[in-house]
């Protein structure tokens, strides 16, 4: 009976479950029992004339726009679902092989159990193509979620509650707004606007007004540096010196970016998802109106770090606007809290397909 015992015993000790939030531009990994202990990119280079990977995460990001031909950095995650299944899957393998290796989450063999965040509107095809990946890296019990209905665990919403509440994710590819209720998404809608597309605003906007031609991640610089959604308190005007390629010329050229030209060159964006947090308040059922009223928006995700966002969508709503702590996390915190309370929060969860 000992043997028995001590055999299980060291099988549990030697596997772990997981939580995963699979970003268009980040990924961030919770283990049971030790928090969160991954957060890279996600981007993967790849060898053309090989097929091989080159490098993953952080590594790779930094390759961005430097690569030579052969060499292409890439992003398996478009839009919050798998564009590219063979390369998702190394670089999930690789990042399970990371964290055995780093010692984060102490020895352990195979995952048993993974929580991994979807979006709200996510087809039957890509639901399953996230499982698959995660089956072929090894893992046995695959659960999906509802990226809002994480996002409102991690932030410690009451769900069980018939009250509504509105939750604004602006990741990387994608903005969602949803307004959840008793547990479930009641409504909501997604657009293909957030921080990649800010960053490509900048990029055209230089472009077109400066001649000059920029990359990501000198537009991800600016983005973070100097702007902004509405005009900062001070009459001061912030600028940043920034160099490219001119495009007259050929050559090296160097300019002066202020931000009241990155806000015109954000506005539209900006006022997309504006607009998409209105439509969705305006297909939510009236009772819960109140609700939102009273609670405000909780806004989250990367790009809802962007200066003055948080007021903009204030003085076009008239609804208070409640940041979320640690926005670029509470999705993968969010699954963490259900892999601690497995058996009493299972229920807010898609589904389960175990790979036997």
């Amino acid at each position: 009976m000992n043997n028995i015992f001590e055999k299980l015993f060291k099988v549990n000790s030697l596997t772990q479950e997981v939580g995963f939030d699979l970003g268009t531009s980040k990924i961030s990994v919770y283990l049971k029992n030790k928090g969160i202990v991954l957060n890279e990119p996600s981007v993967v280079a790849v060898n053309n004339k090989t097929d091989q990977i080159v490098a993953i995460g952080r590594e790779a990001s930094a390759m961005v726009g430097k690569t030579p031909q052969h060499i292409t950095a890439t992003k398996p995650l478009v839009n919050g679902v798998i564009s590219d299944f063979e390369v998702a899957e190394k670089m999930i393998n690789y990042l399970l092989q990371k964290i055995r290796e780093g010692g984060k989450g102490g020895k352990f063999w195979f995952i048993k159990r993974a929580i991994v965040g979807v979006p709200s509107n996510c087809t039957e095809v890509e639901k399953k193509a996230v499982e698959d990946v995660f089956h072929n890296a090894g893992v046995k019990e695959v659960f999906l979620i509802e990226k809002s209905l994480a996002i409102a665990i991690g932030s410690g919403l009451l769900l069980k509650e018939p009250k509504g509440h509105l939750i604004v994710d602006i990741g990387g590819g994608i903005t969602e707004v949803a307004v959840i209720s008793l547990g479930g998404v009641v409504v909501s809608q997604n657009i293909r606007i957030a921080g990649d597309k800010l960053n490509d605003d900048i990029i055209r906007y230089i472009k077109d007004n400066f001649k000059l031609a920029i990359g990501d991640q000198t537009a991800e610089k600016i983005k973070t540096t100097i702007g902004s959604a509405v005009p900062h308190s001070s009459s001061d005007t912030n600028y940043l010196i920034i160099q490219g390629r001119d495009l007259t010329k050929g050559l090296p050229k160097e300019i002066k970016i202020t931000d009241k030209e990155v806000r015109e060159a954000l506005s539209e964006s900006l006022d997309t998802i504006v607009q998409t947090i209105k439509n969705t308040i305006e297909t939510a059922p009236p009772e819960l109106i109140p609700d939102i009223m009273n609670h405000g928006i909780l806004l989250t995700g990367g790009s809802s770090l962007l200066k003055g966002f948080d007021k903009l969508i204030e003085s076009s709503t008239g609804l208070e606007v409640n940041v979320a702590d640690d926005p670029i996390n509470t999705v993968v915190r969010g699954e963490g809290i259900i892999l601690e309370n497995f058996d009493g929060m299972k229920a807010y969860l898609l589904s389960t397909i175990t790979n036997n």
